[in-house]
């Protein structure tokens, strides 16, 4: 007897995908993955130009895209969100919790701190999963015929995050959380997996860091380079595929091999920073 072939190995042509922080960098790069392997897109962000531009520049592609302007830390609009998905596409089958960063603020030493750091950590990077996972879960529990969950955290959640504490923080707080949906969300036919890069090549990061950091992360990967947007778009969709279909509540660490090494990079001590 032959073996059957199939053009669609990843299992993902035609499934509805839902991307959060889909205007730029690691989102956008998320949702070009996607699309290339066929999927139809939900696409949010909290910048209506920039969720517009990547949902055009997918489209030109083939993909059946959709943009949607949210603020996924607030409940109603994450609702909102998903209510809305759901009535254009009819269904869900991966949610990827992509929204992160520490928003405006730059890495200082812990004793410098602000509480307002802290809040932004929790608020955009573990508050926003959470909240999205768990709408999520409901609409696939609902639709009787499983999904797919992946979230975004980052190498600073699993090793010492210098002057980044609470994004190190909220970040292992993601990966926790992700082992317990896993557990939760199982007798459902959901997988929730995690996805944690080290630096991204990305708008955001040139925007937060001096160029003398950038090349500091650089040297001290055994890569030599950052992680490139497409580069963690392809982690994320070998994990929302059928290749994948038995593995949840793991964290692949997509970090050019950093996790393994004790080179770090050397972060200046500059206590005029904000």
């Amino acid at each position: 007897m032959g073996i059957a072939m199939s053009s669609d190995l990843l299992g993902l042509a035609g499934r509805v995908v839902l991307v959060t922080g889909a205007g730029r960098g690691g989102g956008e790069g998320i949702a070009r993955q996607f699309a290339r392997a066929g999927a139809c897109l939900a696409l949010v962000d909290v910048d209506t130009d920039s969720v517009g531009r990547v949902a055009g520049d997918l489209a030109s592609l083939g993909a059946e895209t959709l943009p949607l302007v949210a603020d996924v830390t607030d409940a109603e609009a994450v609702d909102e969100m998903l209510e809305r998905t759901l009535a254009h596409f009819g269904r869900l089958d991966v949610g990827v919790n992509n929204v992160g960063n520490f928003g405006a603020h730059r890495p200082v030493p812990v004793m410098e701190q602000s509480a307002d750091f802290w809040d932004a950590c929790v608020s955009q990077n573990l508050l926003s999963t959470f909240l999205c996972a768990k709408a999520y879960g409901r609409a696939m529990a609902e639709g009787g015929e499983g999904g797919v969950i992946v979230n975004i955290s980052s190498l600073s959640g699993l090793r010492a995050s210098v002057h980044l504490a609470p994004y190190g923080a909220v970040k292992a707080g993601v990966m926790h959380l992700t082992q317990t949906l896993a557990l939760e969300f199982a007798p459902h036919g959901i997988r929730v997996n995690c996805v944690a890069p080290t630096a991204l090549e990305s708008p955001s990061l040139r925007e937060t860091l001096d160029p003398d950091e950038i090349v500091a992360r650089e040297q001290a990967n055994p890569l030599g380079r950052l992680c490139e947007v497409e580069e963690l778009g392809g982690a994320v969709v070998l994990l929302a595929s059928d290749l994948a279909s038995y593995v949840t509540g793991q964290t692949l660490m997509c970090d050019g091999g950093a996790s393994v090494t004790t080179r770090r990079p050397v972060i200046r001590v500059d206590s005029q920073r904000s």
